[in-house]
């Protein structure tokens, strides 16, 4: 066609006037809304290494390693393969070891390694056999929780 539409020539013009819907974030500050999923946030005091994360993880962007030798757990955090889902808060066994926080837009950078978050818990090995059993913050939060019984 030689002529544009007249519908995609209104569009054009309302577009032309009236402001833009995304936020001007470098700029200003984002306020993200109320139940927004950002990055999720784990607290060292709280998370007992359980693997319940990595579990639920769909794209498994939360990794664990045991070292039997050295007696450490590591549990590795990739947030530039994470979906934001929130599995990992919901079933966190503690209910504070990971919240979801309001951060996503300033976690943008260009080096892949930035996106990577490593932490590392002392392993409990079986006194008879030496096979892994979990890790000493698990049992101690399960002794809490259950009392001497």
């Amino acid at each position: 066609m030689k002529y544009p539409k007249l519908r995609e020539l209104k569009e054009a013009i309302i577009s032309l006037f009236t402001p833009a819907y995304t936020t001007s974030f470098p700029s200003q500050e984002h306020v993200p809304e109320e139940k927004f999923r950002g990055k999720p946030e784990v607290n060292e005091d709280k998370c007992v290494g359980c693997m319940s994360c990595a579990n639920v993880c769909p794209p498994c962007a939360i990794t664990v390693s045991d070292d039997q030798k050295e007696g450490i757990r590591t549990i590795v955090r990739d947030y530039g393969r994470c979906i934001f889902c929130g599995q990992c808060e919901t079933f966190c066994i503690t209910g504070e070891g990971v919240k979801l926080s309001n951060r996503i837009y300033d976690m943008a950078a260009f080096d892949r390694a930035e996106g990577v978050e490593t932490q590392t818990r002392e392993l409990l090995l079986c006194s008879n056999c030496g096979d892994l059993f979990t890790t000493k913050l698990h049992v101690q939060f399960l002794f809490n929780k259950l009392g001497p019984k």
